[in-house]
Formats: C-alpha cells, structure tokens, sequence
C-alpha cells in the first residue's frame, strides 16, 4: 500500500487499522461468551421486548471474526458489520431520492457531533451521514421521529451514541428553525424487534420524540443501540 507525500492518509489508515483491530478483539471476546446480554433494560415500557435470552455465537459470526482478522493481517479494509438497517423490511426503507439529499442538522454536544441530516435510511444516504426514516415524522412535527446511522464505517456518526444520558441535548435544524430535544433514554434492543421497537409513535399523538438508533455492539449487528429524546419547550423552534 503507497500513501506517497500524504502523511494524513498514513496516519488515518494507522489509525482505522487499529480501530478495527480493537474492535474485532472485542467482538471476539463477546462471541466466545457467548454473545453478551442481549435483554433490553427493565423500565424501557411493553415495546422494549425484555427478557430475551442470551445465545451462543454463530457458525456465520465466527467465521466473521476469522475473515476480519485475515483482512486485516493481508492489508485489506475489513468486511464491514456494520448495517443499522439489516432486518428491517425492504418497502420501509427504500424510499429516498436518486441522491442524498440534506434535510438540515443534527447537533449532539455531549458527543462532540455535528453533521448533515439526510433524508431517507437507504445506503446511499447513510454514507454521508445520518438519515430520516421515511415515513416517520419529520423532525420537529408531532409524533416519533426516527433517525439512523452507522457507528464504525463512512462518517461514524452514531459511535458514541452509548456515552449519552438521560437529559443530553439533540438539537435539529430542518427548515430554518432549530428543534431540540432532551434524551430519555438509551436502551439495547435485540434486532429481531428493533424495527418495531424504534418505530413505534407515542400514545399522544401531540407528543413530539426523535428515536436515534445504530448497529450494536461495534462489530456486529445482532442488536440495536436506540437513543430516545423528547422535545424541549413543547416542541416549538428555538
């Protein structure tokens, strides 16, 4: 591999290799225990699906581990796990404009995150940052607003998503005008009920929420990390 005069893309290549490495050590860890606790936290209401039982690592998952770490020692970008959407039916997510398009965006002081908000959760879009589930409300009307996006390939937006705490500000421009929210909660969820899960509108409909949520754990993507927030100030710009 050459990087010629261009010391950035040296120390990002060094620096993405030992991310990775990092991570498919933790994954490995996870895997031989035989895959984590995969229960969603108690409080988290009737949609958070608790009480699923922890399983054993897969033949597929572990030959992932095997694949990543050859990638790895031949110099090659390892196979990417990482797929927020995986799971969820095709005719919820296609929807989106031939290009990304930006619909405003999406600010998290606690996490240091500034970035473009797009519209649509097809791949294309989740490249350049995170983007709307089409068909949720936007951001700022009444009613869930979801957002997904990537933890450890393209832009990253999502990586820390598991340092926030209740009461952390999300702060969304659409428009012109600036919405933002408090954060309730952060909640694991196993992938099987994740898209009902994020999905799901609160009982009040005059309710204003957005629902963040990326593939769990870093290397994987059997589990969801979901981040919910509430409006400040009933929902009005800011």
């Amino acid at each position: 591999m050459t990087f010629g005069r261009n010391p950035c893309r040296l120390a990002q290549w060094v620096a993405t290799t030992v991310t990775l490495l990092v991570a498919v050590a933790v994954l490995t860890v996870v895997l031989n225990s035989g895959g984590g606790d995969r229960s969603v936290p108690s409080g988290a209401g009737d949609a958070a699906l608790s009480g699923v039982p922890p399983r054993q690592a897969s033949q597929s998952e572990v030959s992932l581990v095997s694949r990543m770490l050859e990638d790895l020692r031949e110099g090659r970008r390892p196979e990417s796990q990482d797929r927020p959407l995986a799971g969820a039916p095709v005719r919820l997510v296609q929807a989106g404009p031939d290009e990304p398009a930006p619909i405003g965006r999406l600010r998290i002081p606690a996490i240091g995150l500034r970035t473009p908000l797009l519209a649509g959760v097809y791949e294309d879009a989740l490249r350049e940052g995170p983007g709307h589930w089409p068909g949720t409300p936007a951001p700022g009307e009444p009613g869930n607003s979801v957002i997904s996006g990537h933890r450890t390939t393209e832009t990253r937006p999502f990586l820390y998503l598991d340092r926030l705490s209740p009461g952390d500000t999300i702060t969304i421009t659409r428009g012109g005008e600036r919405f933002s929210y408090a954060v309730d909660d952060v909640t694991i969820v196993p992938q099987a009920g994740y898209v009902r899960y994020v999905l799901q509108q609160p009982a009040n409909p005059r309710t204003r929420m957005v629902t963040l949520f990326a593939c769990n754990p870093l290397t994987a993507h059997y589990q969801r990390i979901v981040v919910r927030a509430r409006a400040l100030d009933g929902g009005r710009p800011t």
